[in-house]
């Protein structure tokens, strides 16, 4: 019965406007949680961003992604410090920018993820340590290696997590797989622009997440790479 009702509801809604759809949306309480909550659930995951928030200290958070802003939440608690979002959807920008909009730490912002990101980077600081949480790969354009080409090129202190990645040696995390030469693991990254940047994976088994058990992988720029030494990663290694 639920699948039915939410075809019908996703195909009724989908004809509004994308700012009424959002209203609709945000009657729902069973939608502030989807997938389980923040960082999809996964409750090592959350205690993994916990660690890295404590390790070091950080300037802003910087995602890709927002869907409908409960990994945003946690991430302004977690880092205390402002975070700038942005997401491509119509419908998931008003209904987050809506739902976040009394949080002081949190800019929601609508448009493609690399051309938010190239914005960014044009005011970057050279001094500033910036977390990014990238999760806006979702449909047929990929737009995680430019992201992190601008990410290399515009920022000299940063830490980056990636949702949905292979986390090798455990398949019980799923990871995301668009087709050849898309597929979210090692080989995917821009080896050039992340020269010397360090590499890792969580250390927790997939048999002991929580959630969706999503897989994920941790970068770091030199500067930053003794902020992967915290308990929740596995040894790092250099790319």
């Amino acid at each position: 019965m639920k699948p039915r009702f939410e075809h019908v509801y996703q195909r009724s809604t989908g004809l509004l406007p994308p700012k009424i759809a959002a209203r609709v949306d945000l009657l729902r309480p069973s939608l502030v949680d989807v997938w389980g909550g923040a960082l999809n659930g996964q409750q090592r995951r959350r205690e993994l961003v916990a660690q890295i928030a404590a390790s070091g200290r950080f300037d802003r958070v910087i995602e890709t992604g927002t869907f409908r802003g409960a990994s945003t939440e946690y991430l302004a608690d977690a880092f205390a410090v402002p975070v700038e979002t942005v997401e491509n959807d119509r419908r998931l920008y008003a209904y987050s920018e809506r739902r976040l909009r009394a949080a002081h730490r949190i800019s929601v912002r609508f448009g493609d993820s690399r051309a938010f990101l190239r914005q960014l980077a044009e005011s970057a600081s050279p001094s500033e340590t910036v977390f990014f949480y990238l999760d806006a790969h979702w449909n047929d354009d990929l737009p995680l290696a430019e992201e992190l080409e601008i990410i290399g090129s515009g920022w000299a202190r940063c830490v980056v997590m990636i949702d949905d990645f292979e986390v090798p040696g455990d398949a019980g995390y799923s990871f995301d797989d668009y087709g050849e030469g898309k597929a979210l693991t090692a080989e995917y990254l821009p080896a050039v622009t992340l020269a010397g940047w360090s590499l890792s994976y969580p250390s927790a088994p997939a048999v002991s997440e929580t959630g969706s058990r999503r897989g994920c992988c941790v970068l770091a720029s030199p500067p930053c790479a003794a902020l992967l030494g915290v308990p929740g990663l596995g040894p790092a290694r250099v790319l």
